[in-house]
């Protein structure tokens, strides 16, 4: 059976003419392509996708950095933090703290403890 004598049998069936067999089936290979483009798409990204880091993994790093630095105040807890090289200060559940470097990360106990060294409370981060 040849291609010509499909597609004069599915005319006779369904009456529908060359034209519009044409468009069915170049709709339905274009639904097909971006089906499996999204499947190959998916198979790459989880292939090459980046391990999730979660703060608790990263705190005892930043505390044990901290501790051979001599950057963590002993004995206290910590509830600000800023950057060496700025003016403001953070409370550490804001948005703004997490942009600050582990480097250069100063870490306070309380706000007074940190307007004393000369630091002001951001404004985008006041509770």
């Amino acid at each position: 059976m040849s291609i010509a004598n499909l597609i004069h049998k599915i005319k006779a069936r369904a009456h529908l003419d060359t034209l519009t067999i044409m468009y069915l089936c170049i709709i339905s290979l274009v639904g097909l392509s971006s089906f499996w483009l999204g499947r190959l798409s998916q198979s790459d990204q989880g292939a090459k996708a980046l391990p999730t880091i979660t703060t608790s993994q990263v705190g005892p790093v930043v505390d044990l950095l901290n501790k051979d630095l001599g950057a963590s105040v002993l004995g206290s807890k910590k509830e600000y933090v800023a950057s060496k090289n700025g003016k403001m200060y953070y409370p550490l559940d804001c948005s703004g703290a997490k942009r600050i470097k582990v480097e250069n990360q100063i870490f306070f106990a309380t706000a007074e403890e940190a307007e004393k060294s000369g630091f002001i409370l951001s404004t985008s981060c006041q509770k």
